[in-house]
């Protein structure tokens, strides 16, 4: 439930005046910015959002029937923070929905421009031009809707950041009257602690190893493993990170920090391999994960190299199976014998996880020692 977004309410605040439009000699809108306008006004948005809608049925033909609705918004800033952008997702109808609004800032005019584009039209709307004065903001465009020229406005009410308000009004005279067609109010999606996320990935049941005569794993792949299972890592991640300070010793202290790393296909698409970056001890540090899948077995093996070892540990190996991959070598640690997991937690594909665990016992307890969290860098 969205409570205390602007008084809760999906109607027009009477309390707030538009601004005269002011044209030129040609008919063109005349926009100047205000004087606090800064390329910081959006930053408020930053992060996930549950939105409830509120949406006129027939625009300009005198239609007071409303439908309300909601959408999963995230909202991130791009261009160096002087542009910002949010993603929209719902089902209408029974089929998937995207909406994106672009938002760019010149610095030059002071001015923010602002663009509308959806799955459903696939095109880009006018963007409406504007500012924000004393926390609320107005921006205005020039549009055909049903064939009539109009001017389009959107405001935001950003006083409570925390529960903002979006609304839009079409007026078909030049902004001597105004029609309010579309409403929406925000409540901030919690994103859950890193804690939170580890001890829901560690209570994932963990498969049971088999061993053959020797002492050996021996690991089979699912019946859906394929070379394409990592593909969904390419690209640029911000990684946070969660690490037991002592392994095997019973501790129970963590640290936690953060690495960039880029992910991309090798071998013509038969591996994988991703490169993260970090700073440990004010020194650089670089680690590399090498993944390579054998249409033999259909096995996946993955590598781990860091700067600060340089040695290559044993590949772990196995495969996914639902989303989840589990990975599995023999190694040694501390002069302990030890069985090594990983597992990939892939059903958020944006949001992926990967986790770590060590047995000492074949398997029969498992402790867990590292666990991160990727956010694809947008």
């Amino acid at each position: 439930m969205i409570l205390n977004a602007q008084n809760n309410a999906l109607t027009t605040d009477e309390s707030l005046t538009i601004p005269t439009l002011d044209f030129d000699a040609k008919g063109a809108l005349m926009v100047v910015a205000s004087a606090t306008s800064s390329k910081h006004d959006f930053d408020f948005l930053v992060g996930k959002w549950k939105l409830k809608h509120r949406k006129l049925k027939s625009r300009l033909t005198n239609n007071n029937e409303w439908e309300e609705l909601e959408t999963v918004v995230e909202d991130f800033a791009i261009l160096e923070g002087v542009g910002n952008m949010d993603v929209g997702h719902a089902t209408f109808k029974g089929k998937p929905w995207e909406g994106r609004t672009l938002r760019l800032f010149n610095s030059k005019t002071k001015l923010w421009s602002l663009y509308w584009m959806t799955s459903s039209s696939a095109g880009m709307d006018p963007p409406v031009v504007g500012s924000f004065e004393n926390g609320v903001g107005h921006f205005f465009g020039k549009d055909i809707y049903n064939g009539k020229e109009i001017i389009v406005m959107f405001r935001w009410d950003a006083r409570d950041k925390e529960h903002s308000k979006w609304s839009q009004a079409f007026s078909p005279d030049q902004g001597k009257t105004w029609e309010w067609n579309w409403y929406n109010v925000k409540e901030r999606i919690a994103e859950p602690s890193l804690k939170t996320i580890a001890e829901n990935n560690f209570a994932i049941p963990i498969p049971k190893l088999i061993f053959d005569v020797k002492g050996e794993l021996v690991i089979e792949s699912s019946a859906t493993s394929s070379q394409n299972d990592f593909d969904y890592l390419k690209g640029k991640w911000t990684l946070e990170h969660r690490r037991l300070k002592a392994r095997l010793e019973n501790s129970n202290e963590w640290e936690e920090f953060e690495t960039s790393v880029e992910d991309f296909n090798i071998l013509e698409g038969k591996g994988n391999m991703d490169i993260g970056y970090s700073s440990v001890d004010g020194k650089p540090w670089e680690g590399r994960t090498i993944r390579l899948f054998d249409p033999a077995t259909r096995l996946w093996s993955l590598y781990w190299i860091a700067s600060d070892v340089a040695v290559m540990d044993p590949p772990v190996v196995g495969s996914f199976e639902n989303g989840v991959g589990h990975f599995f070598c023999k190694d040694i640690y501390k002069g302990k014998n030890v069985i090594v997991m990983f597992r990939w937690d892939k059903r958020d594909k944006d949001y992926p996880i990967w986790s770590q665990a060590f047995s000492a016992d074949n398997g029969k307890t498992w402790e867990w020692n590292c666990i991160n969290v990727s956010h694809r860098k947008k």
